[in-house]
């Protein structure tokens, strides 16, 4: 009887065994190696006109590197021989389209919209429209004038006589700066790690 009188020790709750894995984990990932400035030139050329999927930061930046080069040397032969100015509107123009999609892939491989580089390039051209719409009927006079000063006269006067397309030219240099740094600081991040809804990593596996 003494016995069962006597206190039970207390019982503390047992260790609970987790129910599925840590939220906070990450399966290990390897990158693959940097692409070449060839296949990364390569491929933007192949994918001409695909705004889908991802594009990494190697695949982006030798394609842009490969554009400056080339352009800066065409615009340099351009002096010696004006024939070859014709050359380098041709590429400039034939390089519009590979490096819009290459920067939509990119910034999608770091999970934001596309709509960004279309916002840009709106703004872009609403500036490019507003400057030749002011400078318009003064152009044949300025292609004629060597008096710096003489030139920005007339410029300033273009100006003036339409404010309302002077202040479109202004919005739009403004937000063309902004979302240039926008897009920018997107092209720099490193790659997501993870699927997002863009398509696979193309760096991790």
């Amino acid at each position: 009887m003494e016995q069962q009188n006597q206190p039970q020790p207390p019982v503390f709750n047992q260790p609970q065994q987790p129910q599925g894995p840590d939220p906070q984990y990450q399966p290990r990932v390897t990158a693959s190696p940097m692409m070449d400035p060839v296949t990364a030139v390569k491929t933007c050329f192949m994918k001409y006109f695909d705004f889908k999927g991802r594009a990494r930061r190697s695949e982006f930046w030798w394609f842009i590197l490969f554009v400056v080069i080339v352009s800066s040397v065409l615009t340099f032969l351009a002096g010696f021989v004006p024939a070859i100015s014709y050359l380098s509107a041709i590429f400039s123009l034939a390089v519009i389209i590979p490096q819009l999609s290459a920067l939509t892939r990119r910034l999608h491989d770091t999970n934001h919209s596309g709509w960004w580089v279309l916002i840009f390039g709106l703004f872009f051209l609403g500036y490019y429209g507003a400057l030749a719409y002011l400078l318009g009927p003064n152009i044949e006079s300025l292609a004629g004038m060597t008096d710096s000063w003489e030139m920005a006269e007339t410029m300033v006067n273009s100006v003036q006589s339409s404010p309302v397309a002077a202040t479109i030219m202004i919005c739009c240099a403004l937000g063309t700066v902004f979302f240039f740094i926008i897009t920018f600081i997107f092209a720099v991040i490193n790659s997501k790690w993870s699927e997002n809804k863009y398509g696979p990593s193309p760096k991790y596996k």
